[in-house]
């Protein structure tokens, strides 16, 4: 540095832990207690998987049990209706008059 040169300010540091004078003091931090490390509990278990299968979209589905024998048994996916809740409850199921497959276990 030659006497001809104006003297250079000093660099400053963003993360600088010493506060300039006559600012405001660096915040401290405050030491929280650990909290106790709890368990996560387990993942649900799968949704239950229909016995029946729509032929026309592929969904499964199980038919309600509320639904009366003349009522008309309907595809969650997507709305067909698929036959009688009386032929999805007679055994043997009456797959003649269904647009469903039984699905084996």
């Amino acid at each position: 540095m030659t006497d001809s040169e104006p003297p250079r300010r000093k660099i400053l540091s963003l993360k600088s832990g010493v506060a300039a004078p006559g600012g405001p003091k660096p915040l401290e931090r405050i030491a929280r207690p650990a909290r106790p490390v709890t368990p996560e509990p387990p993942p649900p278990p799968p949704p239950a998987v229909g016995d029946w299968k729509c032929k026309p979209c592929g969904a499964r589905f199980d038919p309600s049990p509320d639904l009366a024998d003349a009522d008309s048994v309907r595809c969650p996916s997507c709305n067909a209706r698929l036959g009688l809740a009386a032929d999805f409850r007679s055994d043997p199921p009456n797959l003649e008059k269904l647009r469903a497959r039984h699905l084996k276990r």
